[in-house]
């Protein structure tokens, strides 16, 4: 099944991309940030957005960028609300591989 979500699909890639090149240390905090905010504005018509499954993978990668995700950010209502979320890393690690291979992307970490 091929999904026509071309947002998605390019803010996916750029989530790929993030993950395997910032490190996770306090100089990716604004990258991380800046990324979340865009994502949650991405449009999508045949799917939800999958907002909880990137960010535990986020908080699985990238533990330091998370936490000061959630700390430094408290006061932002968006950022809040998706730092506070419990879904489980198998999990998330598998919708999104699910959401890949429907949107045609190739793994890469």
């Amino acid at each position: 099944m091929d999904l026509k979500e071309p947002e998605l699909k390019n803010a996916i890639q750029q989530f790929d991309e993030l993950i395997l090149d910032i490190p996770d240390e306090v100089q990716g905090l604004l990258t991380f940030k800046a990324f979340i905010l865009q994502f949650l504005k991405t449009k999508t018509t045949t799917v939800s957005l999958p907002v909880a499954d990137v960010m535990a993978i986020i908080k699985q990668k990238k533990p330091f960028i998370f936490s000061m995700l959630r700390k430094e950010y408290s006061n932002n209502i968006a950022i809040n609300i998706v730092t506070h979320n419990d879904t489980d890393y198998r999990e998330a690690y598998r919708n999104l591989q699910l959401l890949r291979t429907k949107l045609g992307i190739v793994k890469r970490y």
